[in-house]
């Protein structure tokens, strides 16, 4: 109640009790009256300075003021409506309940204070009596739009979804068909399971607004979601009637057909989109990244190559569309093409790496040693403390048996890598290979135990550091176990079983080194040198000479064998 107002009632009060009290017959029952008249007095004086002492923050001291003026008068019920959006500011909802409650009983047609009730109701979980009271004011108040927002979500609240649509059916009847109102009933049908009805939402905001893209655009993604494909195709199509130029409709039909497993169809809609100028370079390429997400296919590799090259049509001279394609161009082996391409851009910004990478791997891949050796040292030269460069440096620099300048980069190269195991096991592995070339064989031995620590089951170390001790047969039983193990672990591997057939062949167990090395030469074994001429040598043991001269002599024709090859075939006997 208002403070002044309700002063002013007390003020018509006394003015008609004075008014009622001219005769001695009422001298005693106006006594009475001014006695009661003092009493709300005082007990409105008592309220003023709980609103005030409330209004000061003083919580507490107004509390005990709105009690005292209760104990006054149990029958006010302002004061109780006030005691309880005291107690409830104090977080005391049950209290607050309490007071509330009363105050609706004393007054039933004040709403506030039923709102107040049915507010505090809520809070403590009491939903019946929250549902019921807003039930009340609605019937009460049936074209107030706070009531019935509130009934709707009392009821969306409480999972009474039919109810809480009527609610909103009644809002509209006031304010009209609305874009907010129309989502809200969505849901609701969506939770009902009533999909046409929720359609028929959309398709009234559709007819009120008929050159308007954006409710197709609703409908359209409601459809698709709702496997409802033929109303989803018409609304999208619809979109491209109104605005042939939209630049999110070609995305949206692409992401459409994909779901709905057209992929060729799906393709063709986001190469129109792509196409489009008005959709920006970074959204396309999110859009991208999102549509092939996973590992791709071979031709979803080819359309991703495709797409880059619209994006560099259709945004020339970006360095963002030109870096895309040569990473589209990569992706698909393109090495040569994507490597002319990273040249470029690297010129006009060599400050990203990850292109940097990008050309290293296609100097690796294309098996171009030089380039890898001097593209390795450029990046280096710009990114000092990462590791891979280094790396492929020393690759480049051992493939072209510049063995010192391999290890010097191996040796610093391996001192930053930091939380990546699989690398630096990589960095030992080729140290150890390089060393062995430099005859420093302790050190190549430490550099594969190193990686075999790191890994115990990496083939390649377990096989070429048993060939090495096997050449200078030196601890044939540690190279023994290494090279039976790297062919357990990859048994048809011909380097593994010609490397386990020589380890036995050094230990003099030709009979087992025949055995393995027959495996060698029948899993593609034959085109290498170093096999046809081992498998000669172990013939050539097992009093088998002849047939170890037509091995010799098959070894002459490929590139590597050992020195001593032509001896033995001119002589017809083996030499070590």
């Amino acid at each position: 109640m208002n403070y002044i107002i309700k002063s002013l009632v007390f003020t018509v009060v006394v003015f008609g009790l004075f008014a009622c009290s001219a005769s001695k017959k009422t001298a005693e029952k106006t006594t009475k009256q001014e006695i009661t008249l003092n009493d709300h007095r005082q007990e409105a004086d008592i309220f003023m300075q709980a609103v005030s002492q409330r209004e000061l923050g003083n919580l507490q001291q107004a509390l005990e003021l709105f009690d005292k003026a209760i104990v006054i008068n149990p029958e006010d019920p302002a004061a109780h409506y006030e005691k309880a959006r005291l107690l409830q500011a104090m977080s005391r909802s049950d209290e607050a309940l309490v007071s509330a409650k009363k105050a609706v009983a004393l007054n039933p047609k004040n709403q506030w204070y039923k709102v107040l009730f049915a507010n505090i109701s809520k809070s403590v979980g009491n939903y019946d009596d929250y549902i019921s009271t807003y039930e009340e004011l609605v019937k009460e108040y049936p074209n107030n739009l706070n009531f019935l927002q509130e009934m709707a979500y009392a009821y969306y609240f409480t999972g009474d979804y039919a109810n809480a649509v009527k609610m909103y059916n009644r809002i509209e009847e006031n304010v009209g068909i609305n874009e907010r109102l129309s989502q809200q009933k969505v849901q609701l049908y969506t939770k009902l399971g009533l999909p046409d009805s929720a359609v028929a939402e959309y398709e009234k905001l559709i007819k009120i607004n008929p050159d308007d893209p954006r409710y197709y655009a609703l409908l359209a993604e409601y459809c698709s979601k709702n496997n409802m494909p033929e109303k989803a195709e018409w609304a999208y199509r619809k979109i491209l009637e109104i605005n042939p130029n939209d630049p999110y409709v070609h995305i949206s039909l692409a992401d459409f057909y994909k779901k709905t497993g057209e992929d060729e169809k799906s393709f063709e809609e986001l190469k129109q989109g792509f196409a489009n100028p008005k959709l920006d370079l970074k959204t396309k390429i999110n859009l991208l990244f999102n549509y092939y997400s996973g590992n791709l296919t071979e031709k979803q590799k080819k359309q991703a190559l495709e797409l880059s090259e619209i994006l560099k049509k259709t945004h020339p001279n970006n360095v963002l569309s030109e870096s895309f394609h040569a990473s589209m161009l990569y992706e698909n082996k393109e090495y040569e093409k994507a490597r002319e391409l990273l040249y470029e851009i690297l010129k006009q910004d060599n400050s990203n790496y990850a292109l940097w990478e990008e050309l290293l791997f296609s100097d690796l891949y294309l098996e171009d040693y030089e380039a890898l050796a001097k593209d390795s040292e450029d990046v280096i030269d710009l990114f000092p403390s990462y590791p891979l460069p280094y790396f492929f440096a020393g690759i480049g620099n051992f493939q072209l048996k510049d063995y010192v300048k391999a290890k010097a980069y191996l040796e610093s190269g391996k001192d930053f890598v930091v939380n990546n195991d699989a690398l630096l096991e990589q960095f030992y592995s080729t140290l150890g290979d390089t060393y062995n070339e430099l005859e420093q064989y302790e050190a190549s031995y430490k550099a594969y135990d190193q990686a075999l620590k790191i890994n115990p089951e990496n083939s390649i170390v377990l096989n070429n550091y048993a060939y090495y001790l096997s050449l200078r047969s030196v601890n044939l039983e540690k190279a023994a176990e290494m090279a039976k193990k790297a062919v357990e672990l990859d048994p048809y591997n011909s380097s593994n079983l010609d490397t386990y057939a020589w380890v036995l062949y050094k230990q003099q167990k030709y009979q087992d080194a025949l055995e393995w090395i027959k495996k060698a030469i029948n899993n593609g074994g034959d085109s290498s040198g170093v096999v046809l001429e081992h498998y000669g040598d172990i013939l050539y043991k097992t009093g088998k000479n002849k047939e170890a001269l037509k091995y010799w002599k098959l070894a002459k024709e490929k590139k590597d064998h050992s020195e001593l090859l032509d001896k033995k075939i001119a002589d017809g006997r083996l030499y070590e």
